[in-house]
């Protein structure tokens, strides 16, 4: 295990703990709370933690009525009820609960929770946070499934999780002052998407297509960061209740082993993801495009565990399309939480986008361009 690995998991154990010895007074006043603070979540399959690391073999937070969840999901599918059950009970949508393991919208452990506890840490006792996440495993943009304001004909309206994703928190602003009275605040937005976009899709084929030899699509860097990312971006701080310019979005990387050593495969019909880099380098220049941005670092993880063998990641809940291991698991998922919380602190000091000649020279080639306005980043 690497030395960074190991740092972060005795960090976040000795958070978890602190925690739970009331180092923030977590229940004091219940749901009775003068500002209720919003974190969206969105993207493919890590961002809903698709995992299958069992319970009690990774670190948890404590449920506290402070850090409440919103099932965003009308007629079941995205939430699940009081016993863990998915689709979610007849009239439990658009409601509220205490967050806990597995969240509304979540298939197992993913890194909302831990972000919403580091943020719940840092406010006011009679502040409170709700989470929301309309993520769904498997898509991407090359699917349309996430694309917006785009002129080309193949994509000509707003992706439906992209719009789906805007009518649940403009329903959620609806709803909360009635169910948790309170001042709205729209915080921070998290997103961890990728894998389609960088190859791990069927296109143009259809679904299933794995050993086939189809011509697996795979984003430029260019296109990814400022044609997908950066419109989405927009389009989400325009058209979120409470967001503006200055919201910090944050994304993730990928899973290492899944972007280095997986992508380095040597078949001759079958190499889902080789080719993966452009979008990887896309998600650490996120901050190059847009102001108010961060990426949480993934690279912590080695591609290998200790025996130099065993891929560094969820070993049961792979890619539906290939078989490929690139999920993170629940203890990686909590861990990348972490990076979360580390890279919406420095998404605060963005206040304009971070020079780079490789994203200035995508602006000559025809793709959308890096938005260079000064902003204050709100939080």
């Amino acid at each position: 295990m690497p030395p960074t690995m190991k740092l972060f998991i005795l960090e976040l154990l000795l958070a978890a703990t602190s925690y739970a010895a009331g180092g923030h007074n977590a229940d004091a006043a219940g749901t009775n709370m003068s500002t209720w603070h919003v974190v969206w979540t969105g993207g493919q399959s890590n961002s809903v933690g698709t995992n299958s690391q069992k319970s009690g073999t990774y670190p948890t937070w404590p449920t506290t009525e402070r850090i409440q969840m919103f099932c965003a999901i009308k007629d079941g599918g995205g939430c699940r009820d009081a016993d863990g059950k998915q689709p979610a009970a007849p009239g439990l949508e658009y409601t509220f609960t205490a967050a806990r393991f597995p969240m509304w919208g979540e298939h197992n452990v993913a890194f909302s929770q831990t972000f919403a506890n580091l943020l719940l840490a840092t406010l006011p006792a009679d502040h409170g946070i709700i989470v929301v996440n309309t993520g769904v495993g498997g898509t991407g943009f090359i699917d349309k499934k996430w694309n917006v304001l785009s002129t080309n004909a193949t994509y000509p309206k707003d992706g439906v999780l992209a719009a789906q994703s805007v009518n649940a928190m403009v329903k959620l602003h609806a709803v909360q002052p009635v169910a948790l009275p309170g001042k709205y605040v729209f915080h921070a937005m998290l997103w961890h998407q990728g894998e389609d976009d960088a190859g791990d899709n069927c296109w143009p084929d259809h679904f299933p297509c794995r050993q086939k030899p189809v011509q697996h699509f795979k984003s430029t860097y260019c296109n990814y960061l400022l044609n997908d990312m950066g419109k989405l971006i927009d389009y989400f701080r325009d058209r979120f209740p409470g967001a503006s310019a200055g919201t910090p979005f944050i994304d993730g990387g990928l899973l290492p082993y899944w972007t280095d050593a997986a992508s380095a495969c040597s078949q001759t019909v079958f190499c889902n993801n080789s080719g993966s880099k452009p979008v990887m380098d896309a998600i650490y220049a996120l901050n190059t495009s847009r102001a108010c941005t961060g990426t949480a670092d993934s690279r912590i993880f080695s591609d290998f565990q200790a025996d130099g063998k065993t891929p560094n990641g969820d070993p049961d809940d792979r890619s539906g399309i290939t078989g490929d291991v690139i999920h993170f698991n629940a203890t990686q998922a909590v861990m990348m939480g972490h990076q979360y919380w580390a890279a919406y602190q420095r998404a605060l000091m963005v206040t304009t986008p971070v020079a780079s000649a490789k994203t200035a020279a995508c602006n000559t080639g025809g793709d959308d361009v890096a938005v260079a306005s000064v902003v204050t980043c709100t939080k």
